[in-house]
């Protein structure tokens, strides 16, 4: 009895041991899946710009036309890129699709489960929202976990005459309690490469805290934080 409990204990401390590497093996795993559902993203993307004179999909929360400055539609604005299908806007046309949703309204994407990152640790799981996707008319609003930058800093639409390391697409960036990843974001770039940027010190993820708690200033945190993923100089990808 003696050796078999000194046995459990050795085992309950190896474990004890061996369950952060774990985690971390398992946190990897999930940003190499999160990464490449990025890269279909830009797959679809670059298939649909070619379709339409290079021009990126249009996104209602985004300013009407180039260089002009972004204004808030409704109760929404810039960082609400994360939801695709919008009903609150019935003047499109009867086509509620916007952004990353178009592509695979279009047949572009074919998968949702893509705009979907495994780290996701907030309220909006491919599993909660698997219903919706079954029925997308009938669901008032689909959001998913990447945000859509949908224009160059330059204030370009043209994907040909954005920077080729612009930031895109990233992981969601709309609420704190809503980030994918703990240390970082993964990141889709106008050039089509997707990149790991570690938010070393936290710094975006507590400026969206910060000014997440301030009426107004939501997007202003969103804009900070693409133009520090503009440039990423511990890309390890």
């Amino acid at each position: 009895m003696i050796d078999l409990m000194v046995s459990l204990a050795i085992v309950s401390i190896l474990i004890a041991l061996m369950f952060p590497a774990i985690s971390m093996v398992r946190e990897s795993t999930r940003k190499v899946i999160c990464a490449s559902n990025l890269r279909q993203s830009g797959l679809g993307m670059s298939l649909f710009t070619q379709d339409r004179n290079n021009r990126l999909p249009d996104s209602i929360f985004l300013p009407p036309a180039p260089r002009a400055q972004a204004t808030a539609v409704g109760s929404y604005d810039r960082m609400d890129t994360v939801l695709l299908p919008v009903d609150e806007f019935p003047e499109r046309r009867g086509d509620r699709w916007d952004g990353l949703g178009i592509l695979y309204n279009q047949g572009y994407v074919s998968a949702p489960n893509i705009f979907y990152c495994p780290s996701h640790h907030g309220s909006f799981t491919f599993i909660d929202a698997q219903d919706s996707w079954m029925t997308p008319r009938k669901a008032p609003e689909i959001i998913v976990n990447y945000l859509y930058r949908g224009i160059g800093p330059n204030g370009e639409r043209v994907m040909y005459n954005i920077d080729p390391n612009a930031a895109l697409v990233s992981d969601t960036m709309r609420s704190y309690y809503d980030l994918n990843h703990d240390s970082g974001f993964n990141v889709l770039q106008a050039g089509l490469a997707v990149t790991w940027f570690d938010d070393v010190g936290d710094e975006i993820a507590n400026d969206i805290l910060l000014r997440g708690e301030e009426d107004g200033n939501k997007s202003t945190s969103v804009q900070n934080a693409w133009g520090r993923l503009d440039d990423i100089p511990n890309a390890d990808d």
